[in-house]
């Protein structure tokens, strides 16, 4: 049984106010990562208003489920934590917390996925699959999904579908293309420990500013010289503190940075030319380097051939237009962590109004979203689930044929 698409389409309509008032309620309660207890309780309260029950995860986070009440199985994912940011929007539904903010578009994350939810619960005697819904917590600090994977949740699931709103893309932008879409990030820490002193006696020192920023001048050649330019790699140094005052020389030096990649095995070279410049450059100035490397937090994101051409062809179909060609990304997201389980796809929608001046990115103080991308984001959910649906039942449509052939 297929669901028409005008009955999605109507229906998606009716929720559309209530998705943008769901957006603003979350948008005023950012709860960073592993924190996110009044988020999570508002979640469970507006799915149990629509006959949705809901299952806690630990420490924040829930799922619940639609549908058929067992067989075939598709997640859908929505993050759900704010960021350590001040907001500067001045919008009417600011955040109410100081120095918290929704600064990367989960709030519409959030809204999309129970838009999605609210709708399918509706139709839920129409549904061939299972729908899972995974409201997953802490995925800036990269976190949360592998707790998430830890408590078992994808035990019951055949595949996965995310969503991520982008202001550097137009309204109306979407992307469900297939290999790799974002990066693997990696993040490093090095202390270089010298020798202290006076500046007037740099002989009787060893200088760990010198150290540090002749590692960070190096470093550039990580990428240029060390790595295929066939396969794109970024190594950016973020933080680089040393002294304490003009006049006393640096015993210790701290530089803090990232690597990003699509592929694991050029991110093992960046480690090993990272730790090797650090300990070489400082032995050749009689110090030491102190390295913490935490690599793959999480891989990189790479779409499901097979599945992303199924939801692009149901989202063609709901949406109305082809999706955009959008560059992989060297931004990172732990969603990947569900691919590494379970076949999966995760989706670009654009939020930014190209009518606007003034594009801030995800992350800014002043980052907004032009909330009509939420309707997007409820139509590719629903995508997903008919991508699945269809697939499902052309299954035991020719499992059906096969043994009816096989009685005559």
């Amino acid at each position: 049984m297929m669901i028409e698409k005008k009955i999605l389409l109507q229906k998606q309509k009716q929720y559309e106010k209530e998705c943008i008032a769901l957006r603003r309620r979350f948008h005023q309660i950012p709860e960073p990562g592993l924190e996110e207890r009044e988020t999570t309780a508002l979640i469970a309260s507006l799915l149990e208003e629509h006959g949705i029950k809901s299952y806690p995860l630990e420490p924040t986070g829930l799922v619940a489920y639609l549908g058929a009440k067992e067989g075939y199985t598709v997640a859908l994912r929505a993050d759900i934590d704010g960021l350590l940011v001040e907001e500067e929007t001045g919008a009417e539904y600011a955040s109410r917390y100081p120095g918290r903010m929704h600064a990367c578009g989960h709030d519409g994350h959030i809204a999309g996925l129970l838009g999605a939810a609210f709708l399918l619960k509706e139709l839920e005697g129409e549904l061939s699959v299972r729908v899972k819904l995974i409201f997953q917590p802490s995925e800036e600090n990269t976190l949360g999904a592998k707790k998430v994977i830890a408590q078992g949740v994808l035990e019951d699931v055949d595949e996965i579908f995310g969503l991520h709103l982008f202001s550097d893309m137009e309204l109306g932008q979407y992307s469900v293309e297939a290999g790799p879409r974002m990066a693997q990030t990696d993040r490093f820490s090095i202390v270089f420990h010298g020798k202290g002193g006076h500046a007037g006696k740099p002989h009787q020192c060893v200088d760990a500013t010198v150290m540090a920023a002749e590692f960070v001048l190096g470093l550039q050649t990580a990428v240029s010289r060390e790595t295929n330019p066939l396969k794109p790699a970024v190594v950016t140094v973020g933080s680089f503190h040393s002294g304490s005052q003009y006049n006393v020389i640096s015993g210790e030096a701290v530089v803090e940075g990232t690597c990003r990649s699509f592929h694991e095995d050029v991110a093992a070279r960046l480690k090993t030319s990272i730790e090797e410049r650090a300990k070489h450059i400082a032995a050749c100035y009689g110090g030491k380097a102190e390295i913490t490397y935490d690599f793959g937090s999480h891989p990189p994101v790479i779409n499901e051939k097979n599945l992303s051409e199924s939801i692009k062809k149901e989202a063609q179909m709901l949406l109305g237009y082809e999706q955009a060609q959008v560059e992989p990304m060297m931004l990172g997201e732990d969603f990947s962590w569900y691919q590494k389980k379970v076949p999966g796809v995760f989706a670009f929608v654009g939020c930014h109004n190209p009518d606007q001046k003034e594009c801030f990115p995800n992350h800014h103080p002043c980052f907004d979203i032009d909330e009509r991308a939420l309707k997007d984001a409820v139509l590719l959910h629903l995508s997903a689930v008919l991508s699945a649906q269809s697939r499902v039942e052309e299954e035991r449509s020719f499992l059906k044929e096969k043994s009816k052939g096989k009685r005559e």
